[in-house]
């Protein structure tokens, strides 16, 4: 298997002895696999008799995790602080986070945090995690520690409220800087409280929206510093759940990706997407993915728990079947993913969750799931090397995902809650329209822009991009001048950063270039008539709008109009800008992908993606969907067919690579036909059964 990780989480349970924790670790071993996360860290209920006592049967699981060849990932902080860093002895009320009305925030029935900003929580978690470093570090099965599982904090204290003040002070600098942008009237810095009063600005709400994200990563940095001062060689790992562009479903925790991935070693997610019969959409589920490998240092990121089973034995529509198990699994691979953890190894026995999750039974016997995690462990044992090394092969588009325009959205819709998943169903649908083309694309930032990293793309995507700064407008200027193209829709620029409304729209900074300007709006009559002589299109080709539409009036000739609503108003504009161009479109197209899929949208998009070239692949059959890891010598190319019938295609890859030696299926175990086009371009012939994978290895010659 070389070094690609894959294992499960145990949760050690008091009721077990330690020959049976060592049963099931073997039981993990013969699986497959090749690791195992370890939950809780600290065993508070074994013998205090022991010297070594709370980290006694730690010590054990790991000197027996080295004789059989496991690895191990110490989890230190889950959602039960009473089996970690704060056992009831030392627990105090005041250690709670509290609610914005005072009270504790202890009344839900799970646990999940304690107030991380009380300087005595601050010592019962430094005191825990070097005191479970100091006893594992040593240790060679250990591969590192997960400090934070699923993070999550919000407190309306007293020591949060100090550090909120201290980091608008760090923003702002001038107090009546920051009473122009708030409207307010504060003389003192220790005058601002916490607050829910919108009307005059929404920048209280985005503020502290922003505040609580930079404060998590804060934290685990904080965190990651206690195991520093002890054990500088292993990682630290946090996760997040699923990826904060593509669900608002953790909005509130709050979850940012890049945040923790930048003050952590290792960034992992955990991934539940089955909480009904219908489940998480394959696209949403590649998207997750692609989120969580964008925000990643190097592209790499940890699987840290992925569901195994239902969620407990009164959930049974959340049941997982095996092919289903597969095709996560390999999503998650073939996006980067540098290990995968099922979550859990066995069922829970006792709890809320009883009888839930699990690939093995009660009684410890192999399930269906079990077995099909066992097969995967074979694949990965045939291409470990590859799996560990290759990297995604880099798409020819990106999109742009901004924070502040996330926040700023979900600020302005507190009062329209049917619209609150405006922006992450926007990211949605866009993203959808793409992956039913087989169009991969990846995710940058606002400062990835700024900083030069669009210069890597073909194209630029910016749904729905509501908060525009003059720094990432020369970006983007600078990005079309070079020969990119950028692609934007709907609420273009309306808004600077501090939330004040540009006078020019729609663009702000940018609307000098696009020679139209804003009238009105209107919900009504949003489609749009492509203009044939334009755009190569059937006479009559309508393209839908959604939501509203901006009434644009032109100024001069410079944009192209390539398509206009029925009362002759522009609604898709081209301008060129230097070598490439910026392409408007004044209503919101991809958010009504997201609620409607028309074909002539996606009709619309092919026909962009065939003039900038944004498909490095093409697949005779759509369906069957396609993803790539990119090596030295070769590539893996995953194919996935989520269908109930036989689906075969020719797969043509466009990109330039090597003389091909050889193209075999990893997991059928066999050689597959291959051949050159008449522009010698590769072409790969692929047989996926109903509801299959396949893994094709491409090996080509390397110079010596």
């Amino acid at each position: 298997m070389n070094d690609y990780y894959y294992g499960a989480v145990l949760k050690v349970q008091r009721e077990s002895s330690l020959q049976e924790v060592c049963g099931q670790l073997d039981a993990i071993k013969q699986c497959g696999m090749n690791l195992v996360v370890i939950w809780p860290a600290v065993f508070w209920w074994e013998s205090r008799l022991h010297p070594d006592y709370p980290f006694h049967t730690g010590k054990q699981i790991l000197a027996y995790a080295e004789q059989i060849g496991l690895k191990v990932i110490m989890e230190l902080a889950g959602q039960i602080t009473s089996l970690e860093y704060a056992p009831d002895f030392w627990m105090k009320p005041e250690y709670f986070a509290q609610n914005a009305d005072g009270s504790a925030n202890n009344n839900k029935n799970y646990f999940d945090f304690l107030n991380y900003n009380h300087p005595e929580v601050k010592a019962l978690v430094r005191k825990g995690f070097i005191a479970a470093a100091e006893a594992y570090k040593d240790f060679p099965a250990l591969y590192g520690y997960d400090i934070l599982n699923e993070t999550m904090f919000t407190s309306y204290d007293c020591y949060t409220l100090r550090l909120f003040r201290s980091w608008l002070e760090d923003k702002y600098e001038a107090l009546d800087k920051l009473n122009d942008i708030w409207d307010r009237a504060y003389t003192d810095w220790n005058q601002i409280e916490f607050t829910t009063w919108l009307w005059a600005s929404v920048m209280p709400f985005v503020d502290w929206q922003q505040f609580r994200k930079w404060n998590i990563g804060r934290i685990v940095n904080e965190w990651r510093g206690y195991i520093r001062e002890v054990d500088d060689e292993h990682p630290t790992i946090a996760d997040n759940i699923n990826s904060m562009i593509a669900t608002d479903g953790f909005y509130d925790r709050p979850h940012d990706d890049w945040s923790i991935a930048a003050n952590v070693d290792e960034f992992g997610i955990s991934f539940y997407p089955k909480e009904n019969l219908d489940g998480t959409t394959a696209y949403k589920r590649w998207q997750t993915f692609a989120g969580a490998q964008a925000a990643t240092k190097g592209g790499r990121f940890w699987i840290s728990e992925l569901q195994s089973h239902h969620r407990s034995m009164f959930s049974p529509t959340s049941i997982v079947y095996p092919h289903e198990l597969k095709w996560w699994t390999w999503e998650a691979v073939s996006h980067g993913a540098k290990g995968i953890v099922y979550w859990k190894w066995d069922p829970f026995i006792k709890g809320i969750q009883t009888g839930g999750r699990g690939l093995v039974d009660g009684q410890g016997a192999r399930t269906p799931r079990a077995d099909a995690a066992a097969d995967m462990a074979q694949v990965i044992g045939r291409c470990g090397r590859e799996l560990s090394t290759y990297r995604r092969s880099r798409p020819y588009a990106a999109i742009v995902y901004d924070k502040l325009t996330h926040d700023f959205t979900k600020a302005f819709t507190l009062n329209v809650p049917q619209e609150t998943n405006f922006y992450v169903n926007t990211l949605a649908g866009l993203y959808r329209c793409l992956w039913d083309l087989n169009i991969p694309v990846t995710f940058i930032t606002p400062d990835d822009v700024i900083d030069g990293a669009a210069e890597d793309y073909r194209a630029l995507f910016l749904p729905s991009q509501l908060v525009m700064g003059d720094k990432l407008a020369q970006a983007l200027e600078s990005y079309a001048e070079r020969g990119g193209t950028v692609i934007a829709d709907g609420k273009f620029a309306e808004l600077d950063e501090n939330g004040i409304m540009h006078q020019n729209q729609p663009g702000g900074p940018l609307q000098r270039l696009l020679g139209v300007r804003l009238a009105d709006i209107d919900p009504l009559h949003l489609d749009m008539e492509l203009v044939s002589e334009a755009s190569d299109v059937r006479q009559d080709e309508v393209l839908p709008g959604y939501f509203e539409r901006k009434l644009l009036r032109k100024e001069d000739e410079r944009g192209n109009v390539l398509a206009a609503y029925a009362d002759g108003a522009p609604g898709l504009l081209e301008v060129k800008c230097g070598k490439g161009a910026l392409i408007y479109a004044s209503t919101h197209l991809w958010y009504g992908y997201y609620h409607n899929p028309s074909p002539q949208l996606l009709q619309w998009l092919s026909r962009l993606s065939r003039k900038l070239v944004l498909a490095p692949y093409a697949i005779e059959n759509p369906s069957i969907k396609v993803n790539v890891l990119q090596g030295e010598d070769g590539l893996l190319l995953f194919a996935f067919n989520y269908e109930d019938e036989m689906k075969s295609s020719w797969l043509t890859i466009r990109a330039a690579i090597g003389e091909v030696v050889s193209v075999r299926a990893v997991i059928g175990d066999k050689a597959v036909p291959f051949e050159r086009d008449a522009d010698g371009r590769l072409r790969v012939r692929i047989e996926l059964p109903r509801h299959e994978v396949e893994i094709y290895k491409v090996e080509w010659r390397t110079a010596r």
